[in-house]
Order: C-alpha cells, then sequence, then structure tokens
C-alpha cells in the first residue's frame, strides 16, 4: 500500500480521528449514503410504473384502436377488415361493439363497459389472463341469443358475484326520449379474468358480438369499432396514419399510446424532478464532504507539517485528503446502493407497499431492476464527492511546512 493510501486509510478510522472528525465523518457518509439510497429507490419505482403501464397497456388491449366519429356505428364489416388487414405492418384486427350499462346483483351495482367480442378472433390479451372459466361463450343454436359474460375478479369481488352466477345489465338504445325501452338482461358468468390494472378489471365485461349486436339493435355488418395488432409496435404511429388515410371519415384512428395518453404524461412528469434530486443530493454530499475535510485540515495540521518535514510533496499531502473524501464518499455510495437494492428486492419479492390501484392502475408498486440507475448513482456521488474533497485537499496540500509544524 503507498504512502498516501495508508495515511487517508488511517485518518478516516474513528481511534485516529478524534472525537469531533469521527462525528463529522459519519455524518457525511451517513448522507451520502440515504441520498444514494433515495436516489436508487426514485428511479427504481418511476422506472418500475412506467415499464408495468407500458406493457399492461400491450398487453391486454390492442396496439390500435378504430371507433366512429361521435361513437356512431361503422358499416361494412368485412369490407373494412380487408381494407385494414391489407394495411401494411397489420398482423390481426376483430371488430367489437361497445355500449355503457349498469351492472348489477342483489348487493351492489357499479357502472361498466360493454364489448360485445367473438373470442375466436379477438385480439386483446384478457384471453392470457383469465382467472377462472374459459375466454368463450356457449355456440348460439339458430335464433337463440347467448346470454353469457366474462367479467373482472375485482368487479365479481365488487358485486358479490362468483363464477356461474348471474349477472343483470341495465342499459338503453340511443336516447330514452326517442321511445327506446330501456335494456334489462340477465347473463351468466362464465370467466373472470384479472390483468393487474383496474381500469380493465373494474371496467370491461365482455359479452358474444352476435348477442351485443341482438340486444343493442346495431345493424347487421355494422360494428362499433375494430382492435388492431401490428407486428412492429415502433411503427404504430406510421401505421395508424396509413389506416387513416386509406379508411378516412368516420373512422377515427387511435394508438394505444394515444389512448393512455394521461398515464404516460404522467410518468414523463414524475421524471422532470429526478435530475433536481440528483443535484440536491450531490449538494448534500459537496457540502458535508468539504467540511468533514476542511475539518480533517485543520486537526490534522501539525501531522500535515511533520509529513512535509519527512519528505512528502504537497502532491501527496493532496492524494492523503482526496483520497480520504472518495473513501468516505465511496463507500457511503456503495452501502446506499446495497441497501436499496435489497428494499427494491422486498418491495418486488413481497409487495409490501400496496396502491390503490383505482387511483394509479397498480395494485402494489412496482419496481425495475436496472444496472444503469446503480451506475449512474455511483459515478455522479463518487464524482461529486471527490470535486468537493479536491478543495480542502489542495488548501491542506499549500500549507507552508513551518507554518503547519508551529500550529496550535
Amino acid at each position: 500500500m503507498n504512502t498516501p493510501l495508508f495515511v487517508a486509510w488511517r485518518y478516516v478510522q474513528p481511534k485516529y480521528s478524534g472525537k469531533l472528525l469521527s462525528f463529522a465523518s459519519a455524518v457525511a457518509f451517513v448522507s451520502v449514503m440515504l441520498g444514494s439510497v433515495a436516489l436508487i429507490m426514485a428511479l427504481a419505482v418511476l422506472a418500475g410504473f412506467e415499464r408495468e403501464l407500458r406493457e399492461n397497456a400491450v398487453k391486454f388491449t390492442a396496439h390500435i384502436e378504430i371507433t366512429g366519429f361521435n361513437k356512431r356505428l361503422l358499416p361494412n364489416v368485412n369490407a373494412t377488415l380487408q381494407t385494414i388487414l391489407h394495411t401494411s405492418n397489420v398482423r390481426q384486427a376483430s371488430p367489437f361493439i361497445a355500449a355503457e350499462a349498469i351492472a348489477r346483483s342483489s348487493s351492489f351495482m357499479d357502472g361498466v363497459q360493454v364489448r360485445g367480442i367473438d373470442p375466436a378472433s379477438d385480439v386483446g390479451g384478457v384471453r392470457s389472463a383469465m382467472q377462472q372459466g374459459h375466454f368463450a361463450f356457449s355456440a348460439a343454436g339458430g335464433s337463440e341469443v347467448v346470454r353469457e359474460v366474462i367479467i373482472g375478479t375485482k368487479l365479481a369481488n365488487k358485486l358479490g358475484l362468483t363464477l356461474g352466477k348471474k349477472l343483470t345489465l341495465y342499459s338503453i338504445r340511443g336516447e330514452l326520449s326517442a321511445g327506446n325501452p330501456p335494456i334489462v338482461e340477465q347473463f351468466t358468468i362464465v370467466g373472470l379474468y384479472e390483468t393487474g390494472m383496474s381500469q380493465y378489471d373494474d371496467m370491461y365485461v365482455y359479452i358474444p358480438f352476435a348477442t351485443a349486436a341482438s340486444i343493442f339493435g346495431v345493424p347487421d355488418g355494422a360494428a362499433s369499432g375494430y382492435d388492431i395488432l401490428v407486428h412492429d409496435l415502433a411503427s404504430v404511429k406510421t401505421t395508424a396514419e396509413q389506416l387513416e388515410s386509406a379508411l378516412g371519415y368516420p373512422f377515427f384512428v387511435m394508438t394505444v399510446f394515444e389512448l393512455y395518453d394521461s398515464m404516460f404524461a404522467w410518468i414523463e412528469l414524475q421524471k422532470e424532478p429526478v435530475p433536481l434530486i440528483l443535484a440536491l443530493i450531490s449538494i448534500v454530499a459537496v457540502f458535508n464532504i468539504v467540511a468533514t475535510l476542511f475539518m480533517a485540515v485543520v486537526q490534522k495540521m501539525h501531522s500535515i507539517g511533520i509529513l512535509r518535514a519527512l519528505g512528502m510533496t504537497s502532491r501527496h499531502i493532496l492524494c492523503i485528503f482526496l483520497l480520504q473524501g472518495v473513501t468516505l464518499c465511496s463507500a457511503g455510495t456503495v452501502l446506499g446502493c446495497g441497501i436499496a437494492a435489497v428494499l427494491c428486492w422486498v418491495q418486488h419479492t413481497y409487495h409490501v407497499i400496496a396502491l390503490q390501484g383505482e387511483i394509479y392502475f397498480l395494485s402494489a408498486v412496482p419496481i425495475e431492476f436496472s444496472v444503469w440507475h446503480y451506475a449512474i448513482v455511483l459515478c455522479v456521488s463518487i464524482g461529486s464527492g471527490a470535486l468537493a474533497a479536491l478543495i480542502p485537499a489542495w488548501i491542506g496540500s499549500r500549507i507552508p511546512i513551518l507554518r503547519a509544524l508551529t500550529f496550535q
């Protein structure tokens, strides 16, 4: 071990530093450690939110949704599907019928969005989120209307219903003032799904496409809209523009990122303070390291004179105090990153911190493990600590030998 490193290592040890300097060093060490923990946790949570929301939005919904302006029905389903499927980058498409309704049981009622679909061709990801039952409906015989429904587990819990129980839906065709009677239909629950996002689980209920057309008075060959999957999600915006140009009015085309723009905008907004937080943590580290090293310079003034008298150069003295500051900062940062990693693992594994799904779309705080987060924190924290240590180290190295030896 070279001499400057040996001396610096002794200076950071409490038994060689004195009580006051040891206390100042401990404060600097703890401040750097806590700052590193806070920053790692903030980055992990924000990245986790973005990943979960993006993955869930893409996983459980179509990449592109086409509806009619002012919720008007879209005619010529077969011809429209051909146009959509012949557009480049389109992988799969399926029509749907959408209507608003009230779901009711004997103990509770809630507003829902009814989706009439054909499970065989549906492109949504609810099939992979099934918890009970199957993502399928019974085959209809003749003019028979199949009254079966698939709902989310959260909605089922609210309504106090289970698989095989009856669910009543209330809705209307058009406007009540036009003489349209209210719709009251009872359905058997044949499937329960759970995506983990309350926006889906509490809201959407699925019934057969033909049943929805019959109940809501949708003409043959018409639909409320189309769900579309693409091959390359990175080019989804270009594909949406091509579809909008090919279909024209009254078709209204939106990508999944436009449909859930508020969620992604919220994530981007949360990221804005991250540079500020990083700067504040760095400033705290800088002030604590500077204060600690100034105290070390003053307390070790006589030692500096002795070392200089024994032949050490100003450069060696500079290295001693610089290494002392870097050692404190590095130890605090590494320990902080280790604690943050443990806390992130605990949250990721056991979901200690829960969330209200109705507000945050997720049931627990998500965590994203990224090597880049730790690399950024280590580099910034240690780099700022080294820069902070440079000032008092330089001052200590410039003290004349005679003044250092006679310092009282």
